[in-house]
């Protein structure tokens, strides 16, 4: 399915230690890691310098917002 070009957001690089987009980090949640914990599990956000962890955070809760997971 084709998302609208207004629903689709940017892809960035979230996580510079451990070379994260957040578009792995929605397919994560997407995949059953509905925590922080699970997510820096799988992919190793916030395992390096910390810097990323309220975005990770924030991405999470909007992801589990947005999608009624």
């Amino acid at each position: 399915m084709i998302k609208s070009p207004l629903e689709q957001k940017p892809d960035y690089l979230v996580c510079i230690c451990m070379d994260v987009m957040r578009s792995q980090i929605e397919q994560a949640i997407q995949d059953g890691c509905h925590d922080f914990k699970s997510l820096s599990q799988a992919l190793g956000v916030g395992t390096g310098c910390n810097s990323c962890v309220a975005e990770v955070q924030e991405i999470l809760l909007e992801t589990l917002e947005n999608k009624n997971i």
